[in-house]
């Protein structure tokens, strides 16, 4: 329920996916503008438990992705793979385009007002684009703020859940 996850590239090269788990996001990326094969699977050697997100234009180019693998791409996706798009709901729980970084309880004010006003389990805890052209230490201060508020929602949700029954 509201998995944390990053859209758009991530500043410097490729190879995001161990720090992205070891920040706690849930769905990890190598961080790439556009993914190839190689990139997927290097993402996948450094994270192999997590879920994993690829950015292609053209799918195809990735090869025989993994299954499971979510993609960020305005194309098809491959057999297997589960594409996200504009049709997919997506809190803006962190702002790519700023370098301030958010609160904590900000982030999950956020969460938790669209997790009630929708299905929980169908939203995704997102960063936006735009966390490139940001310094590494910033975005992973941001990327932090993520996870902790998105945790915050989840403990709450929980609690009016066990309040409930």
């Amino acid at each position: 329920m509201l998995p944390t996850i990053v859209l758009g590239a991530l500043p410097g090269p490729p190879g995001w996916a161990a720090r992205l788990a070891r920040i706690g996001v849930d769905v990890v990326a190598s961080g790439a503008e556009e993914d190839t094969a190689e990139t997927v699977a290097a993402a996948r050697a450094a994270a192999p438990h997590a879920a994993l997100k690829a950015r292609a234009v053209d799918a195809a180019e990735l090869g025989d992705p993994p299954p499971g693998l979510i993609l960020e791409t305005a194309g098809e996706a491959p057999e297997g793979c589960y594409v996200l798009g504009a049709a997919d709901a997506a809190i803006e729980a962190v702002d790519g385009a700023s370098a301030e970084v958010e609160e904590v309880m900000d982030v999950a004010r956020r969460t938790l007002d669209a997790a009630r006003e929708g299905t929980p389990s169908a939203l995704w805890v997102a960063a936006t684009p735009g966390l490139d052209a940001l310094p590494e230490d910033v975005v992973e201060a941001k990327l932090a703020v993520l996870v902790e508020g998105a945790r915050q929602a989840r403990l709450y949700l929980a609690k009016e859940q066990f309040d409930l029954d």
